[in-house]
């Protein structure tokens, strides 16, 4: 087979893939799909019991990471859409304190008393779920998966880090479902970003009968799998605005555990400096360091807690380098000038670059091939495609088709 780099990608509407899929829409497809979100690309139902014992429950969509016209219904902003799901006007200030974490002398990442949250929903509603990939899924219809019948959302509360939160319990009563409705096709599942991280976690852990009989492969677009370095940044500043340009705004709360409390990998970043204060250097080995440095003590104890790397199901492939038990393929772009740390003396903050996708660097995009099980297969670079651009890409998406219809068997590049 040609390399994916050969295939054309939209033409008259239509992608097209040379000797595999037609300009006609296609109903081939063999594995039904389950799609795994980024950071802050979840919609989450939150529920407060406030300080009078009144009960309070709205949606929550990060105000950051969801443009204004992929949210649900009419909303004409992240604030609107929280009102008019319940949210009284009067408490709209409460809601980044109810949002927040506390963590714990040991480290520990707990929902504030009295507030808890989840999906809104887990696969029924893939516009509603995961609003910010409604291109992607309305795409994929030419591959013959469609939004709710055979393509769902697997949401999650991205705020807490792998095995901290309900994904791996959702992941599975989702996969049984979608298994049972395909009359036992297994699943395809696909992942973005945090969401890869959060996929591979689950697949490592769950019992590896069960994967076998239910997951037919694992495939990512830009997927997160190594802790990321100018995430760190986050723990020092603000957190996330109800006003989505807020200058000083970040997109997450500088409690959220779900990326700053991973660690950085050595084996990914090796010895480059990633962030420069006060004179001194911090290379991945001193991401706690910087933490502490930079007044974010408490992530620095989360971090101490919830690093990848004292994680035995990161290290089965980090340290390990074992193939998970499914077949893997991933795609992320590379080419465009990409922030992986930052110069902070001075009164001027300095963004460090180096190649990537605008969102991730290479380096962390390259951190699966310490565990594929072959290189020149499972792995594919499209230049100049965007971290979030990836998942609308004719050619990422002609991939995942390919895959799919060879059960898992077609090689990315030939």
């Amino acid at each position: 087979m040609k390399s994916l780099y050969l295939f054309s990608a939209l033409v008259s509407g239509a992608l097209v893939i040379t000797g595999c899929v037609s300009t006609e829409k296609d109903e081939t497809v063999f594995s039904p799909l389950v799609f795994v979100p980024g950071l802050g690309m979840s919609a989450l139902q939150v529920d407060v019991v406030d300080s009078d014992g009144e009960s309070i429950q709205f949606d929550f969509l990060v105000p950051s990471m969801t443009p204004v016209e992929l949210l649900p219904g009419s909303a004409p902003s992240a604030l609107a859409y929280s009102i008019e799901s319940g949210l009284p006007e009067s408490s709209v200030d409460q809601v980044a304190d109810w949002m927040a974490l506390d963590i714990d002398a040991e480290g520990i990442a707990r929902n504030r008393p009295g507030v808890t949250a989840q999906p809104v929903s887990v696969g029924e509603n893939f516009g509603l779920e995961c609003p910010r990939y409604v291109p992607m899924v309305d795409a994929l219809e030419t591959f013959g998966w469609i939004a709710n019948v055979n393509a769902y959302c697997a949401p999650f509360d991205y705020r807490f880090t792998p095995g901290s939160n309900s994904f791996v319990s959702d992941f599975v009563t989702l996969v049984e479902r979608v298994v049972d409705a395909s009359s036992g096709a297994k699943a395809a599942v696909a992942c973005h970003s945090q969401g890869c991280l959060m996929a591979y976690h689950a697949l490592r852990t769950i019992d590896a009968e069960w994967i076998n009989e239910h997951v037919v492969f694992l495939f990512g677009f830009a997927g997160q799998f190594s802790g990321c370095s100018d995430c760190l940044l986050w723990a020092a500043q603000t957190g996330w605005s109800w006003d989505p340009n807020a200058p000083d705004a970040t997109p997450v709360d500088r409690t959220w555990v779900g990326e700053m409390a991973l660690g950085l990998q050595e084996s990914v970043y090796g010895q480059e400096v990633l962030y420069r204060l006060g004179g001194r250097n911090y290379q991945a080995m001193d991401s706690a360091r910087l933490l502490v440095d930079v007044g974010a003590a408490s992530m620095a104890r989360a971090q101490d807690r919830y690093a990848l790397g004292k994680q035995q199901w990161f290290l089965q492939g980090s340290e390990l380098r074992q193939p998970l038990g499914v077949p893997t393929r991933f795609v992320f772009g590379n080419g465009i000038p990409t922030t992986y740390g930052y110069d902070l003396n001075g009164s001027n903050m300095v963004e460090l670059q180096t190649d990537g996708d605008g969102g991730d660097s290479q380096w962390m995009n390259q951190a699966p091939l310490r565990w594929t099980a072959d290189v020149d297969c499972d792995v594919l670079e499209i230049p100049g495609v965007g971290h979030m651009e990836i998942v609308t890409n004719g050619v990422a998406l002609a991939a995942l088709a390919s895959v799919s219809t060879s059960e898992g068997k077609e090689c990315l590049r030939g």
